[in-house]
């Protein structure tokens, strides 16, 4: 089986077909205006990278996609659009089952996804998946590089307006953009103010280990929130993202959980393998993957 992998997500969009790859730009998500057409373009524009006579030729289309959670709907859409696009069976999933895929190829566990959001994936093993936060940036994604960046920044505008402690990250949030009394307006005037606020994040945990006392406060909360997250599902665990691939908080957050008692381990393989994995098994996560055409 030569299978077309997709990893989507909002940064960039990923392909390989057999030992052939090539990365495209993101997009905003399935919930967003356009997401299904949207999708299907960038993927066809990946797909279209991978050249030349040496390129397998396709027999199903595994995709890990960013926002089926939040999109039910536009994500059967974007299941049959691609069956048609390339006329083989597609296996659809969100990128974070597709990450957790990777991770334990359908055994227990969870996996722990800290990047501009924060999404954790748990199976019991036996096919029975199940979702911890990654309820979005207004009502969830706790602990996220969305989440810190966010605090970082209030701390320095509470600090300007005298309500909270001097900060270096006064500093770093001028070089970001000055003068403070615009920032609402900067992080609003973009088509994506969560990654916007999510681009704070690493002045923070930079301060926090250079011994910035707000910093580190925010840093110790987020740890927290992402460790409570643990707590409602089941181990073995293992963290992928951005922000956890920061090693200070990575430190944090595998101290933390070994210390209550849980296991920690590096994954089987990425989100891209995991979308190639769906392609190829058929039954490990049956209830979280929209299938097209015969298995």
């Amino acid at each position: 089986m030569s299978v077309l992998a997709i990893d989507l997500g909002k940064t960039n969009c990923r392909v390989t077909i057999g030992d052939h790859g090539a990365v495209g730009p993101g997009f905003p998500g399935l919930a967003d205006s356009d997401g299904v057409a949207r999708a299907l373009s960038v993927v066809r524009a990946a797909a279209a990278l991978i050249e030349g006579e040496a390129r397998p030729e396709v027999t199903a289309v595994g995709a890990g996609v960013a926002g089926v959670e939040a999109a039910p709907r536009q994500a059967q859409e974007l299941a049959d659009a691609l069956a048609a696009e390339f006329e083989v069976p597609v296996a659809l999933a969100g990128d974070a089952v597709s990450a957790h895929a990777g991770a334990f190829r359908g055994a227990r566990g969870t996996i722990v996804v800290v990047g501009t959001g924060t999404v954790l994936i748990t199976s019991d093993g036996a096919g029975s998946v199940r979702q911890v936060d990654g309820w979005g940036p207004w009502l969830g994604d706790e602990g996220s590089g969305r989440w810190i960046g966010q605090e970082g920044l209030r701390a320095v505008l509470a600090a300007a307006d005298g309500r909270g402690s001097a900060t270096t990250l006064t500093a770093a949030a001028e070089a970001l953009h000055r003068p403070l009394s615009e920032m609402p307006w900067w992080i609003s005037a973009t088509g994506s103010p969560a990654r916007r606020l999510a681009s704070f994040a690493p002045a923070v945990l930079a301060a926090a280990a250079a011994g910035d006392e707000v910093a580190r406060t925010i840093v110790e909360r987020a740890t927290d929130a992402v460790v409570a997250a643990c707590r409602a599902t089941t181990g073995p665990y293992c963290l992928v993202g951005g922000v956890v691939d920061d090693p200070q908080m990575r430190r944090r957050v595998e101290d933390a959980l070994v210390a209550g008692g849980a296991e920690t381990r590096p994954p089987l393989g990425d989100a891209l393998s995991g979308a190639r994995f769906l392609a190829e098994s058929a039954d490990a996560y049956a209830r979280s993957v929209i299938r097209r055409g015969r298995p």
